[in-house]
């Protein structure tokens, strides 16, 4: 009898242990290992990463001041991947802001945060994966449950070795598999005709940072790619 229970116990062990090991998997190769690439960025610089209270939201802050931002509970909003973006140089370039559906976009004044830090004009394009309550723990924990929620929004770009993640219909992030691949270290890209439509003008991006790729194919497995206006970061600069 109590060679059974010390069976049973080693067994619950063992178990127990494989859990905790695979704790990170996302049940998707592909989503696993944008897991892992995009972790080790954030593990990289972690001064650029921070938790915005209200929102419920981890940040990843880029060199111009813009943010990729992922939720810790799905259930606390509808923007549980959100593209935090300069709106300045995009209204520059002929964008009325007041032209875009508010239900597709959100725009944030110039105002102060928390910390009495200045924020400039913000354009948001949020993405809502599930409204499933989830206890999660930590940034890294966060991400895996919301890759892990939506797998199919993921795939890995060969010619490129980035991952990118789909966030509706023409609008993706983009993160290197591997650190000093490229400067591309972290692209945003947006469809471009809902802004064009709301009268951004293509031909005046030039000092924006932003540049505009006619439709083409996609060498991942999401197929083609509308026209689009990307911006590149080297998290490094």
């Amino acid at each position: 009898m109590k060679k059974k229970i010390v069976m049973i116990l080693i067994t619950s062990a063992i178990v127990a242990a494989f859990s905790g090991c695979s704790r990170p998997v996302t049940g998707d190769k592909e989503a696993d290992d944008a897991l892992v690439a995009f972790n080790k960025i954030v593990k990289t610089y972690p001064d650029k990463k921070g938790f915005h209270e209200e929102l419920k939201h981890w940040g990843f802050e880029l060199p111009t001041g813009e943010k990729f931002e992922w939720s810790k509970d799905m259930s606390a909003n509808k923007a549980d991947f959100a593209m935090v973006m300069l709106a300045d140089p995009l209204v520059e370039a002929g964008l009325d802001i007041k032209k875009l559906d508010e239900n597709e976009w959100l725009f944030e004044p110039e105002g102060k945060d928390d910390k009495g830090n200045s924020l400039p004009n913000r354009l948001i394009k949020p993405y809502n994966v599930s409204d499933k309550k989830q206890a999660s723990n930590g940034s890294e924990d966060s991400m895996r449950r919301l890759l892990k929620a939506d797998t199919e929004n993921v795939s890995y770009r060969k010619d490129d070795k980035h991952f990118s993640l789909s966030l509706g219909s023409g609008n993706q992030v983009q993160w290197t598999e591997k650190l000093g691949t490229n400067d591309a270290d972290l692209i945003f890209a947006l469809k471009a005709e809902p802004l064009v439509d709301a009268g951004l003008d293509v031909k005046k991006l030039a000092d924006s940072g932003w540049v505009f790729k006619e439709a083409g194919k996609d060498d991942s497995e999401m197929g083609a790619n509308p026209d689009q206006i990307i911006k590149i970061y080297d998290i490094k600069k």
